[in-house]
């Protein structure tokens, strides 16, 4: 753990992923060691966001769909602005970029559970006929947080309050089956 908190604590101080040599030297033990148990300073890192922010973001079956859903991209808006989690996040998405081992780990570790809780409500509003029949749950989904990350990554606009009932108003009345649609 003294590791996962040496990365976290290097990475919120200085806004970059930290080296191993910086987290082996906060976590007072050798490089040897951190290699033993990650390839990277970044997967130390993204293991630390994980570790950390490990509560999934579930939704309760018996809320409406779209109350279920704007929950949940509120509860991901409040994650990534009220807690280390956005700037963990940030520059974990960054060294991502370069480096196709840690991204295919941030896809399956941070974004697929959070994505299925969500693709889960798509379908479930598809079958109560919420939905139209013909949308595509996963770029649903995609509609829905994008907003979100792309505020994140560019920081161009606040990651505020509105920001839920925002998107879900915008893409609300494009996957609403007729009877829903306001």
């Amino acid at each position: 753990m003294a590791v996962l908190d040496a990365a976290a604590d290097l990475a919120l101080g200085t806004a970059c992923v930290p080296t191993i040599d910086a987290v082996a030297s906060r976590a007072g033990v050798s490089r040897t060691t951190i290699y033993k148990w990650w390839p990277s300073s970044a997967a130390v890192l993204a293991e630390a966001l994980l570790e950390r922010f490990h509560e999934s973001i579930e939704f309760d079956d018996g809320l409406a769909v779209r109350d279920a859903l704007t929950l949940q991209v509120d509860a991901l808006v409040r994650l990534l602005r009220d807690t280390p989690a956005g700037a963990l996040l940030r520059q974990l998405l960054a060294a991502a970029a370069s480096d196709e081992r840690l991204g295919r780990a941030l896809l399956a570790q941070w974004m697929d559970p959070r994505r299925e809780s969500a693709v889960h409500h798509v379908r479930r509003g598809i079958e109560q006929g919420d939905l139209r029949a013909d949308v595509d749950a996963d770029l649903v989904v995609d509609a829905l947080f994008a907003p979100v990350y792309h505020r994140l990554v560019w920081g161009h606009a606040p990651l505020d309050a509105g920001l839920a009932q925002q998107v879900c108003d915008l893409v609300w009345p494009g996957i609403a089956a007729s009877r829903t649609a306001t």
